[in-house]
């Protein structure tokens, strides 16, 4: 093992917090470009152990079980040119506070990799629901016509894997998905094209009021050369006025909502762009028609880059969709089983619900964001008729939906394994034409995160499907 002792004892040191994907990249550029480079991950374990390694080798001195203390920092803390903080870390953590107080430069990951990418084409979205589709869907359209454009930010690869590997030199544009935590840490970003795909009550555990939220979301479209926004959500159509001037989409049908708006789909299916029509919808296989609302989207995003219609409507017809996003896991002619894992909050949830005819029996559960669950509630009564919870929420929505009048099946159960073995019992007495795992609550009471629980429910599908 490489002795970095000295590290500690020299100026100019780069104390990185988080061994994630972020944090790793954003310690093996620093040193490339010959920082000096510390780093503490409060956990442990045999990827972080990999990752360990591989960064000592490059004489980065790496600490593991490390909690992210000030009085740990202090006694280094005039040797420091920067703190890289995870994204997961609240800005108004005690020890940022402090390190601020001592004239510590506090960043993200973000801000590194955009120090030298600055230059290459980016674009940036944004929103509470939908950015990551939105993300993906429009790299896969830019990839598709021959522009190297991959998806970057807070899906696909850290924004510092590119400036480590020098592949920015090659990108025509950067897709880059940004959370409100990336944004707010993150104000030199700025975007050649921003998008804001909706706004709803999310995250408050982390920036305490709606109007926070909705701030550090505007924030990037301010800041963005072109702006693309979402007509048919409320919050953004009712700040229609005082939004920084763009281009809208509608997915709506009433005539007076184009007036307002650049892009929307008529009545015979066709994509209109300004009154005129671009091509005929055909083929889209996403669900719902939040999914029409990514596409248009997307599709004004493409216009702005240089894409014909036909050119974008040619990369729809072999676009296969990201997991756990309305992922249809299994289907025969009397069920069908959608895997909606990436379903963390109630709005997400009822997007998913609405797009689905027919007689539904829904799992959610999960660790509740916020207690605005009264519109979910509405649409399980319209349209559901069996709910089974499991997890932190399950008491709380249980009687929740009790309270509203639900008179129709609920089953509470602690963990989605037990909860399983039970639902496949009730389909064999029961006909329903969809099982929808929507949770809409976050992951964290019982996994790390969203693609860990749906690679679970996955799992145990098919090890009933296969005992049955």
């Amino acid at each position: 093992m490489v002795d970095n002792n000295h590290l500690i004892k020299r100026k100019n040191i780069n104390l990185v917090i988080g061994l994630g994907n972020s944090g790793f990249w954003a310690a093996k550029y620093l040193r490339s470009i010959n920082k000096r480079v510390i780093v503490w991950e409060s956990k442990d374990g045999k990827e972080f152990l990999e990752r360990k390694t591989e960064l000592e080798e490059l004489n980065i001195l790496v600490s593991l079980n490390k909690e992210f203390v000030f009085e740990e920092i202090h006694p280094f803390v005039k040797e420091i040119e920067s703190v890289v903080v995870s994204p997961s870390i609240p800005y108004d953590h005690e020890t940022i506070i402090k390190l601020k107080k001592n004239g510590i430069k506090v960043i993200g990951e973000i801000n590194i990799a955009w120090a030298i990418l600055k230059d290459t084409n980016c674009i940036g979205i944004t929103g509470t629901n939908g950015k990551t589709t939105v993300t993906h869907l429009l790299s896969h359209i830019l990839c598709d016509n021959g522009l190297y454009a991959p998806f970057a930010g807070n899906i696909g690869t850290p924004l510092c894997k590119y400036a480590y590997s020098k592949k920015h030199e090659e990108i025509d544009w950067i897709v880059s998905e940004l959370s409100s935590y990336q944004i707010e840490i993150s104000p030199e970003v700025k975007p050649n094209i921003g998008i804001w795909t909706t706004f709803t009550e999310d995250h408050l555990e982390r920036h305490k009021t709606l109007e926070n939220y909705f701030n550090i979301k505007k924030s990037l479209l301010e800041k963005s050369h072109f702006r693309i926004y979402n007509y048919d959500d409320k919050n953004l159509r009712n700040h229609y006025s005082s939004l920084s001037r763009g281009v809208w989409i509608t997915t709506s049908l009433d005539k007076s909502n184009y007036i307002k708006c650049d892009y929307w789909i008529d009545d015979q299916a066709f994509i209109v762009e300004k009154g005129k029509k671009l091509f005929k919808l055909k083929h889209f296989s996403l669900k719902g028609m939040h999914n029409l609302q990514n596409l248009l989207l997307v599709i004004a995003a493409a216009r702005k880059v240089g894409l014909t219609g036909k050119k974008i409507k040619d990369s729809l017809s072999n676009y296969k969709q990201l997991p756990h996003r309305m992922e249809t896991i299994y289907k025969n002619n009397d069920l069908e089983i959608i895997n909606d894992s990436k379903a963390t909050n109630f709005d997400s949830s009822i997007a998913g619900i609405n797009s689905i005819e027919g007689q539904i029996i829904i799992i959610s559960g999960g660790r509740l964001k916020g207690n605005e669950y009264n519109e979910w509630i509405k649409v399980v009564k319209k349209k559901v008729k069996c709910v089974f919870l499991f997890g932190e929420s399950s008491k709380v929505l249980k009687m929740a939906l009790i309270n509203e009048g639900f008179k129709k099946d609920i089953f509470q159960f602690s963990e989605l394994k037990e909860l399983l073995n039970f639902v496949f019992h009730y389909l064999r007495n029961n006909k329903f034409g969809t099982l929808l795992f929507s949770p809409s609550c976050s992951s964290f009471d019982q996994f790390k995160n969203y693609e860990e629980r749906g690679d679970y429910f996955k799992k145990l599908i098919s090890e009933r499907l296969k005992i049955n």
